[in-house]
C-alpha cells in the first residue's frame, strides 16, 4: 500500500516539475517503483493529473504490472 501512495505522489511531483520546466524524476525510477508493486498508484496518478498517458511504456507497462501483481496476489491466497 504504501509503495502505492509513493508513486501516486511521485508522479504528481513530476507532473508538477514538468509543469515549472525543471529537473525530473527519471523515467525509470517511476517504472521500477510501478514494477515493485506501486502500478496501481502509478495508474491513479497518471489518470488524475494527465500524466505520461502518451508515453507507449507507461500506458502498456502499468496496466501489466498491475493485471502481474494481482495475479500473484491470488496465488499467494492460494
Amino acid at each position: 500500500m504504501l509503495i502505492n501512495i509513493g508513486n501516486f505522489i511521485l508522479f504528481a511531483i513530476d507532473k508538477h516539475l514538468a509543469i515549472k520546466n525543471r529537473e525530473r524524476i527519471p523515467e525509470s525510477t517511476l517504472i521500477l517503483l510501478s514494477a515493485l508493486g506501486g502500478a496501481f498508484g502509478g495508474l491513479c496518478s497518471m489518470y488524475i493529473f494527465r500524466h505520461k498517458t502518451k508515453h507507449a511504456k507507461f500506458y502498456i507497462l502499468l496496466p501489466l504490472f498491475l493485471i502481474l501483481h494481482i495475479i500473484v496476489a491470488i496465488l499467494m491466497i492460494f
